[in-house]
């Protein structure tokens, strides 16, 4: 099946996106139980679901009376693709001002963490 052009996920989408991602399918039902509370009610779940199927992001198959719903999109290849709008508009494609803004923040980075980025640059060099 053949993804439609998709656009951004809203906070709520990505929401029931980080449940179906977590689960692998679902249908309604199951997603509101997954939420904190206060829990949205059906319909807006549904509609959710919905505008998703309409940009891309899930399919559904029928299952008794209602529907199931599973990911078209892996959480990785969604988290590139926000990441990389971010990075682009946020710090010019530029990864060291993405790592210089954290480092400025005041989040700062522990040494075990620095650590860690040195092993994934030299890695990248290789």
């Amino acid at each position: 099946m053949e993804r439609k052009k998709s656009n951004s996920l809203t906070r709520g989408e990505e929401e029931i996106m980080q449940i179906l991602w977590s689960l692998g399918e679902a249908n309604v039902g199951t997603v509101i139980d997954q939420m904190e509370n206060p829990k949205p009610a059906y319909t807006t779940v549904a509609t959710f679901m919905k505008i998703m199927e309409d940009k891309g992001y899930v399919a559904r198959k029928p299952t008794g009376s209602s529907y199931t719903y599973y990911p078209l999109i892996q959480k990785e290849e969604y988290a590139g693709r926000i990441l990389q709008t971010m990075l682009n508009g946020y710090f010019g494609g530029s990864p060291v001002q993405l790592v210089s803004f954290f480092a400025d923040s005041g989040a700062g980075f522990t040494q075990e963490q620095i650590a860690e980025l040195e092993e994934i640059i030299r890695n990248a060099k290789e």
